[in-house]
């Protein structure tokens, strides 16, 4: 696929994960920067590596942890990485345990990888703003995390 394709299905597949979602509840992720610019509480990275071999983010790090929540709910779903709220959201049902498997039953593998994902994170407290988008794609998706305990979940998002 051509770069220009990849990056026309990356923003098709960004729009849909907005109005559908997509996953597991029971895959999650860890994640590494490469080079990232750290400046206060604001982090952009230009890249980023994903794998699903542990349960949770535990570097100690609310940076780390909040993209590794927008990252693995658009590459891997998961009922997990959102508040009740944002899963009702997602499935017009309120009762969290149906909408999660209305949630999963929708999960498509998306067409692009963690190497297509852009980010630019600002967070306060138990609040973060998450800013999605890839180069030469003129669509950004900005998503709304809280801090419930210490796991971070989305918990609204849309498209710019």
């Amino acid at each position: 696929m051509t770069r220009t394709g990849r990056l026309l299905a990356l923003a098709a597949a960004l729009a849909a994960s907005v109005a559908i979602g997509c996953g597991d509840d029971e895959t999650t992720t860890e994640e590494t920067a490469s080079t990232p610019e750290v400046s206060s509480t604001e982090l952009e990275v230009s890249s980023t590596t994903v794998s699903d071999e542990t349960a949770t983010i535990d570097t100690g790090s609310d940076l780390d942890a909040i993209e590794a929540t927008v990252e693995g709910w658009l590459l891997e779903g998961g009922c997990d990485r959102m508040t009740d709220k944002f899963l009702e959201d997602q499935t017009f049902d309120d009762d969290p345990k149906s909408a999660c498997e209305t949630f999963e039953a929708g999960f498509t593998p998306p067409a692009y990888t963690a190497d297509d994902i852009e980010t630019y994170i600002t967070y306060e407290n138990d609040e973060a703003e998450v800013v999605v988008s890839s180069e030469g794609i003129d669509v950004e998706s900005v998503y709304h995390l809280v801090k419930e305990g210490e796991t971070w979940k989305i918990d609204s998002a849309e498209l710019e």
